[in-house]
């Protein structure tokens, strides 16, 4: 106690070097605090499932396509369930659309259809009402539904009477049978439950749509299962050799596709630079505590002299820095809280889970260990200095002097410092490159003034948007009206074989995997995608016209190189029938901005639609005032057809890049603020070396040293630190740099644009922190600093 009062007395004494201490910690403890909390409630939290480490997506996979992981399809997943002892359940989920149709306007749903032992298995229960049963799980037995909460409150007010009522959805009676909590579905942005009602007379192989999760048998492997269901997949393929020639099967950890191993990756990967900063924190209270105490050396010689011991002045010292960490560990707590606040309010796209960030007692126990370790940590160098003190010489000494071991102790601490932080800077410089080539990426279209809606018919019938169209183009400030099945940057993917007729670059019977949409001709025209060879779709196009589809460049070239295809014939999937290619675009990015363009071909949506389609157009005037004249045209058309997922073609190019910025963004203000605590430490070395020898610079003056001179001899020092300091972040920088490869676009790990910025901003800014103590140093009055003696 006595040496806790001495410590809060010394504090209140120095404020400025008090605030400059727990400052420099709150930001250290902090960030790692921040970015431990995301990992603790992404990574660390159990998932919300009875025994989740049971659980296991299962997918199909093609080795000879080169496809690891795809959806599964109806009559695959009846097979296993059917065949397989490894499990004590298998259950199978997918998305779609449907419309309700109440009073006032109609509503869009997001609707989750799975097996009726799904939500059992996940351990779901209905806020109100009841589950569904086995038997509403049979093809025309499935007219129930379950609201997601928002939806209940949304459409009904939060009835509670709604349960039995009967409303229309997609034309058909449903009865709500029960009200899910907002924790019911994997997507939170599901509106409502349906048994899949799956109807194999209808549902082909290759219609691969489901997503399958399993909870094994006790006693049962991961390996054991994926064994059998792999010798199942086998059986099949050989049963259904059009369908299933080369599929096989592959299990994951549930948690896997909840959260991707990529962002399992950014996260540890944030979370060492966090614990880098951390580091640099502790070094710069360090030195401070270190000059410190060598401005007390005389008083450390008399307390000995006197009869202290040195364990007791370790004591002394110690509950110096560990006061200062826990004042710096408060500091850091309140400043992850906040910091979580935001990131949740936010609700950074892309980041799974993003809701549960929270500051927990974990959280807070990590926070506090943190700052236990901090403290120790920071105070070694000056413990271990000062019980090395020579009562006798120190005694003798000038109160100025300062030993060569102590100024190699703080040294070492700046070049450590300004390492760690070079480190930082080129991690943070490299993901800010590649996140700007990302932005920068020439995507193949023109996304700016494109507006997109999605529609989702009851009717699959063509004609409906035949007629809709060409009315929304004749509305004012509308340039291009195009339709697809899945707009860019959409998380719908698709992709089937392709296999030319005649004789091509491909061996006989060669089939390339592709991706696939069906759009109307003016789509390519509204993305201003161009043209290369042939035409585009035409109204003529329909179900009563030859098979016809386009392609892009890149199978253009995979398949027939620099042969012009148009006219030529293919297969698709496993079918006979032949289509012909009566035209060619050019090559765009249709998934992501980081993914090249890969083979892909596209369907007249003429001829076909799918269940929900988008509609793509480009205006001149905001979309805002384009939105009431286009709800009338599709009101006209069909009353009971809402609008919805209306949104702008280059938010969802923001979106899609949403993981990219949040990563990018928090290593870059960790590597900003990392610079700015090393260059305050060798601002206050190079301050304090000044304040030391200020007699040594007083003499050199007197005998005729000009200011020039004083300010190289003090700039010298700086620029050994540094250069030093930065020589080490850059060797360290090319072996830590790797762990960064992955999530780089277009830029390799050892970028020298990125490596020679950060090396000459950092040799501007230290530069900088150098001049000010030498200009003070070159201003010191000779006589007034041999008076001071």
């Amino acid at each position: 106690m006595n040496d806790l009062r001495f410590a809060l007395r010394q504090l209140r004494k120095s404020p400025g070097f008090t605030l400059t201490a727990v400052v420099t910690l709150a930001l250290g403890i902090g960030a790692s605090t921040t970015i431990f909390s995301v990992i603790n409630s992404v990574l660390l939290e159990p998932l919300p499932f009875p025994r989740a480490d049971r659980l296991y997506q299962i997918s199909e996979t093609n080795a000879a396509r080169d496809i690891a992981q795809f959806s599964v399809s109806v009559p695959n997943f009846i097979d296993w369930r059917e065949r397989s002892q490894s499990w004590a359940g298998l259950a199978a989920t997918k998305t779609g659309s449907a419309n309700l149709s109440e009073a006032g306007e109609p509503a869009h749903l997001l609707v989750q259809y799975a097996t009726a032992d799904f939500w059992p298995m996940m351990g779901y229960r209905p806020l109100l009402g009841r589950a569904f049963n086995a038997e509403e799980d049979r093809p025309g037995h499935n007219r129930v539904v379950i609201l997601a909460q928002h939806t209940w409150h949304r459409i009904f007010g939060g009835d509670l009477d709604v349960i039995g009522r009967v409303v229309s959805i997609d034309g058909e009676p449903h009865e709500i049978v029960g009200i899910a909590p907002a924790e019911f579905a994997l997507d939170s942005a599901v509106d409502a439950f349906a048994p899949l009602g799956a109807d194999l007379a209808r549902e082909g192989r290759g219609n691969k749509e489901m997503f399958v999760v399993g909870r094994l048998r006790d006693g049962v492997s991961p390996g054991q299962a994926e064994a059998e269901l792999r010798a199942i997949a086998i059986q099949l393929a050989q049963q259904f050799p059009e369908s299933n020639r080369d599929w096989s099967v592959r299990l994951d950890p549930f948690g896997d596709s909840i959260v991707s191993p990529s962002v399992r990756r950014a996260l540890w990967v944030l979370l060492g630079g966090a614990t880098l900063l951390l580091f640099i924190a502790c070094a710069n209270v360090s030195n401070l505590l270190l000059g410190r105490a060598y401005s007390r050396t005389r008083e450390f010689a008399i307390r000995m002299a006197l009869g202290g011991d040195r364990v007791r002045l370790a004591r002394h010292l110690l509950t110096d820095s560990l006061l200062l960490a826990v004042l710096g560990g408060l500091g850091g707590f309140l400043l992850a809280t906040w910091t979580v606040d935001l990131l949740r309010a936010l609700d950074p796209a892309q980041l799974p889970r993003a809701a549960q960030l929270a500051v927990d007692a974990r959280v807070a126990t990590f926070a506090a260990f943190l700052a236990l370790v901090t403290g120790a940590l920071a105070g070694l160098a000056p413990i271990f200095q000062t019980v090395r003190v020579d009562v006798q010489n120190s005694l003798k000494a000038s109160g100025h002097s300062v030993t060569t071991s102590r100024s190699r102790m703080r040294d070492a601490l700046v070049i450590a410092q300004i390492g760690l932080s070079v480190v930082l800077l080129i991690g943070g410089g490299l993901l800010a490159r590649s996140f700007d080539r990302l932005v920068r990426q020439d995507l193949g279209f023109d996304a700016t003034n494109v507006l997109t809606f999605r529609l989702s018919p009851v009717s699959q019938d063509p004609s409906l948007y035949a007629r809709l169209l060409p009315r929304i183009a004749a509305l004012p400030g509308i340039e291009r009206v195009g339709l697809t099945s899945a707009p860019p940057f959409s998380s719908s993917n698709t992709s089937l074989d392709l296999t030319p007729v005649e004789p091509s670059r491909l061996a006989p019977a060669q089939a390339v995997q592709c991706d696939w949409r069906m759009v109307s001709g003016d789509y390519f025209e509204a993305l201003r995608v161009p043209l290369r060879v042939g035409r585009t779709f035409t109204p003529a196009d329909n179900p009563d016209a030859p098979r016809v589809i386009m392609i892009n460049e890149t199978l253009a070239r995979t398949v027939w190189g620099d042969e012009n295809p148009v006219g030529k014939r293919v297969r698709l999937g496993s079918g006979t029938s032949e289509n012909t290619i009566i035209g060619v675009v050019a090559d765009f990015r249709h998934r992501t901005p980081d993914l090249a363009p890969t083979p892909a071909f596209f369907f007249s949506a003429y001829r076909v639609i799918q269940p929900q389609m988008t509609v793509m157009l480009r205006a001149h005037i905001p979309s805002e005032r384009l939105l009431p004249s286009i709800r009338a045209v599709v009101r006209e058309l069909d009353p009971a057809l809402p609008l919805h997922g209306v949104q702008m073609l280059s938010d969802l190019g923001g979106e899609s890049v949403a993981r990219q910025r949040l990563q990018t963004t928090l290593f870059a203000t960790l590597s900003v603020v990392a610079a700015a605590l090393s260059l305050v430490g060798l601002y206050s070395v190079i301050a304090f070396s000044v304040a030391q020898r200020t007699r040594e610079i007083g003499i050199r003056m007197a005998l005729g040293a000009r200011r020039s001179q004083i300010v190289r001899l003090i700039g010298t020092e700086g620029a050994r630190l540094s250069s030093l300091g930065l020589a080490l972040g850059i060797l360290a920088s090319l072996g830590a740099s790797r762990f960064l490869e992955s999530m780089l676009f277009a830029v390799t790990a050892a970028d020298p644009w990125i490596y020679g910025g950060v090396a000459f901003l950092l040799g501007i800014v230290a530069l900088t922190a150098t001049l000010l103590p030498a200009r003070r140093a070159a201003r010191v009055d000779p006589i007034i600093a041999l008076r001071a003696e």
